[in-house]
């Protein structure tokens, strides 16, 4: 949560690729190429105590190849706007409920759709989380997903953990899991996908820079991804 009249900006960018991905089995293939590179602006502002606003857009320079297929795209990806509401903070803990709408984009708006592929999304979001003292905290998010057309909705759970080490420094390891729960469709299979982030962050008096590798140890019908990115976050 964002305090009144104060917000956050990030903004990332992002080179991720792929030389394979996991088949409906789970089992890694290694066939074709996945190349992307982004760059997102995502914000936050606090329009009082009880709620903060949030959005996040991107573009995306994308190329993949797989079997017979190719595909290629640049401009805008899927776009985020939500809203989020603060239900509860005491002493260390925090819970808040958030809601989103994603609307499509040119480049990349479902993990394994072709590119331009989508319609708009609606997601509803709960997060916890717990600050352990200096720069050290524990979050964890579950949300629900809505696809409209004939995509699959999809459920979500992300979890994060930052370490202090000092009082600039902070190391950061996440997860991101996302899995269908409708049945599969003709050309729309159902998937799930894991990735794993690891960054160290450093903070400045004006602006904050993170940097982070980011894999993909597991899935089913999606790519098995891998990613260098370099944050930079101001808050004002």
């Amino acid at each position: 949560m964002q305090e009144s009249g104060k917000g956050i900006l990030i903004i990332t960018s992002l080179a991720d690729r792929a030389d394979g991905y996991f088949d409906a089995t789970g089992t890694r293939q290694s066939d074709g190429f996945f190349y992307k590179d982004e760059i997102a602006v995502y914000g936050e502002y606090g329009l009082n105590e009880t709620y903060t606003v949030l959005a996040r857009l991107a573009w995306q320079d994308v190329e993949q190849s797989f079997g017979q297929n190719y595909d290629q795209a640049e401009g805008v990806a899927a776009s985020q706007l939500g809203l989020r509401r603060l239900l509860l903070a005491r002493d260390r803990n925090v819970i808040s409920v958030q809601g989103s709408v994603f609307l499509p984009g040119s480049g990349e708006n479902i993990a394994n759709q072709p590119l331009g592929e989508g319609e708009r999304g609606y997601e509803l979001r709960v997060l916890g989380g717990r600050s352990f003292g200096g720069q050290s905290f524990g979050d964890v998010q579950l949300a629900y997903r809505a696809r409209d057309g004939r995509f699959l909705d999809e459920i979500h759970l992300d979890t994060g953990f930052g370490f202090g080490l000092t009082e600039i420094w902070r190391v950061g390891v996440s997860s991101f899991s996302v899995w269908s729960i409708e049945s599969a469709r003709p050309g729309v299979p159902a998937f799930e996908q894991h990735k794993l982030q690891f960054s160290l962050l450093r903070s400045g008096e004006s602006f904050d820079v993170e940097i982070g590798l980011m894999a993909t140890p597991a899935g089913e019908s999606a790519l098995d991804e891998r990613a260098l990115f370099l944050s930079t976050w101001r808050r004002f």
